[in-house]
């Protein structure tokens, strides 16, 4: 009878180097605490972490943005409250002026043109290359004083588009103040009256200048309530994402994710039978003739 030991070679080695594949996926996934680190691996999860990532960067992208907003409308309101000093002081002076307390209005009129340089400097502040009160996609510097009249708006030259983010793809949450709204109009043109003052104004004016600065004192402080109602919805939509994030984070660990212990277990098992499939594979391999006629 032919005795032959080819067939069983390769039944042999095809096992060992099969257990052997295992074994190297087993130490893979004890190193990099991670079933898989390739989609291919996970099967049928495959289109389920696909999906979670690209949320999870969707996420983190809004929130990225929602945090550049936030910085804005602090900034935003930073400004409006030095704004807000300077009304307050220009009411104090007038006042003073009214009760006779003092009778050069001089230094008035300085004080209102470096308050007009002052707010001009607060309304043309930036972030990041971008113009806080210059509305979306407006130039630097959108506000010129040297442009305009008493009244109105044409000192301003920003965007006529407030900043706005895309929340959910459909829903724009609008942030921000432009530098041509009510309550800076009416603060310059209060500044712009005690400027353009040549001589000793009578009590009627400066009552109607003080009366001016009251009422923009009032506007601004509605805009920094607006400023933050803003405030409180993008921290809202941070929070939102935080939480979004550590759910997919958590979710993908789940699927991607293997118990260490577990996995330095299963590869002590399989390097146990890797050592045995090494041995009975040797063991056949160096079989002759004379083995099997014993």
């Amino acid at each position: 009878m032919r005795v032959s030991t080819n067939s069983m070679n390769s039944v042999l080695l095809a096992q060992t180097l099969n257990v052997q594949s295992d074994y190297a996926k087993a130490l893979n996934q004890q190193s990099s605490e991670l079933k898989s680190e390739s989609l291919a691996g996970l099967s049928g999860q495959a289109g389920a972490v696909v999906s979670l990532q690209s949320d999870l960067k969707a996420s983190e992208n809004l929130a990225t943005k929602a945090k550049k907003a936030s910085s804005m409308v602090e900034i935003a309101y930073s400004s409006i409250t030095s704004i807000a000093e300077i009304v307050s002081k220009a009411k104090v002076e007038i006042t003073a002026a009214i009760s006779g307390t003092v009778s050069d209005v001089s230094n008035l009129v300085r004080d209102a043109d470096n308050w007009l340089v002052d707010v001009q400097t607060l309304l043309n502040v930036t972030m990041g290359g971008y113009s806080v009160f210059g509305g979306s996609g407006g130039q630097s510097k959108p506000v010129d004083m040297s442009l305009g009249g008493a009244t109105g708006s044409a000192y301003y030259q920003g965007s006529g588009t407030d900043w706005a983010l895309m929340v959910d793809g459909s829903t724009p949450l609008t942030y921000g103040v432009r530098a041509d709204a009510t309550a800076f109009q009416t603060t310059i043109t209060a500044l712009r009256s005690l400027s353009s003052m040549t001589s000793t104004p009578d009590t009627e004016t400066l009552q109607n200048i003080f009366d001016t600065f009251d009422s923009a004192l009032t506007q601004l402080g509605k805009l920094q309530e607006t400023l933050s109602d803003q405030s409180d919805s993008l921290d809202s939509v941070i929070d939102a994402q935080t939480d979004f994030q550590l759910y997919a984070e958590s979710a993908l660990d789940s699927v991607r994710a293997v118990d260490v212990a577990e996995a330095t277990a299963n590869a002590s098992q399989i390097e146990v039978i890797l050592k045995a499939s090494y041995a009975a594979l040797s063991k056949v391999t160096n079989l002759s003739l004379t083995d099997y006629l014993r």
